[in-house]
This record gives structure tokens, C-alpha cells and sequence, in this order.
């Protein structure tokens, strides 16, 4: 009886696996198969569910050094509007503090806003405020 449950349990972390990849639920997927394997072997329950929550610890303690060591080189993932943080752009428009301008950045147009007057020049975009970039003169 228990058998199939822990083969079920083990089949759906290990796909929930392949799908995150984030070794927490391959953990729990190995324990569940290691438990499956002492019901087969006729030990009681409450040996399984020992058995389950000490190979599921030791393998998540055995694995998040694993997966920092293959994730440590992956690029922060921030959303294409913070990636213009700091990049510098062309104002096509001018801007001052009581007049949203435009600008030019990567071959797009955005509006922008300034607490200064900047006319047509480079500047350096310091921060986003709803859909407009906030901007000050470059130091180039």
C-alpha cells in the first residue's frame, strides 16, 4: 500500500524537478525512492518516514553547496526597465524640472524628467519613476 505511494511521490518530485531545478524537490524525490525501497524490503512505516526525512535532509545539506557552485555565475535577472539604470542616453527633447522631455536610449524613446534643465546632450538615467526615467547630465 505504501509502496505506491511512495513511488507516485518520488515520480512527481523528480518531474517537479526537471521543471524548477531548484534540488529541493530532488531531494525529497531521493528519499521517497529510498523509502519505497525499505517498503519493498517489508521494514514498518515508521522506519520509511525516518528513513525519508534522513535522506531528504542529508541530500539537501549535500546539494545546495552543488547548486551555488553551478549557479554562482548566472546573470542578476532584473526586468528590462532596470537594466537602464546607469547607461547613458541622448535627449532629443529638452527637460527641466517642470517639463517632462524625451530621450533616446538603446534606439528607444522614453520620456524623461530631470530636477535640472538639460538640453540636448547626454545624460545619465538614474532611476525609473512609473513609465518616465528620471536623468541628470552626464559627467562625460
Amino acid at each position: 500500500m505504501y509502496f505506491e505511494f511512495w513511488i507516485i511521490l518520488a515520480i512527481i518530485l523528480l518531474i517537479g524537478e526537471l521543471l524548477t531545478g531548484g534540488f529541493y524537490l530532488l531531494s525529497i524525490g531521493i528519499g521517497s525512492i529510498v523509502a519505497a525501497i525499505l517498503n519493498y524490503l517489508q521494514f514498518s512505516i515508521t522506519v520509511q518516514i525516518i528513513a525519508f526525512i534522513l535522506i531528504t535532509l542529508i541530500f539537501i545539506l549535500i546539494s545546495r553547496p552543488l547548486y551555488k557552485e553551478l549557479n554562482k555565475n548566472t546573470i542578476d535577472k532584473k526586468s528590462n526597465t532596470e537594466r537602464l539604470v546607469g547607461l547613458k542616453a541622448k535627449v532629443t527633447e529638452d527637460i527641466d524640472s517642470h517639463k517632462i522631455g524625451t530621450i533616446i536610449v538603446n534606439g528607444e524613446v522614453w520620456k524623461a524628467i530631470s530636477d535640472e534643465k538639460i538640453s540636448k546632450e547626454e545624460v545619465e538615467i538614474l532611476e525609473i519613476e512609473g513609465v518616465k526615467l528620471k536623468v541628470k547630465k552626464s559627467n562625460n
